[in-house]
């Protein structure tokens, strides 16, 4: 069987343990979620501060920014959820199904 990688293994959605959660990001109930680590674990983040998020949202936010924006500048929810890049996409997206796993684009350029 082929060996994953931990980049994949952390992305990976979890299950939601028969109940639905809310995304700390969008705020919509969904019932599949990742743990995104708020400092990623690249940058030392490996035993800091994590948050639940649906697999839309976590692909999102680190398809709109760099490991190195996301440890110094955007390692809080409410960081996170004030940048103008992010708003955007949260106004978008809280029109969206929560069940619906959307596609994620990656940025031009990575803040």
């Amino acid at each position: 069987m082929p060996r994953r990688s931990a980049r994949r293994e952390s992305l990976e959605a979890l299950p939601a343990v028969g109940r639905e959660t809310d995304c700390e990001l969008c705020l919509r109930p969904v019932a599949r979620y990742t743990v995104h680590h708020l400092v990623p674990r690249a940058k030392g983040g490996n035993h800091g501060p994590k948050a639940v998020m649906c697999p839309t949202c976590h692909r999102q936010v680190h398809a709109l920014f760099s490991e190195a924006t996301l440890a110094k500048e955007l390692n809080s929810i409410p960081l996170l959820q004030a940048n103008p890049r992010v708003r955007q996409y949260l106004d978008w997206v809280r029109k969206q199904d929560g069940g619906a796993i959307l596609r994620v684009r990656r940025a031009n350029q990575r803040g």
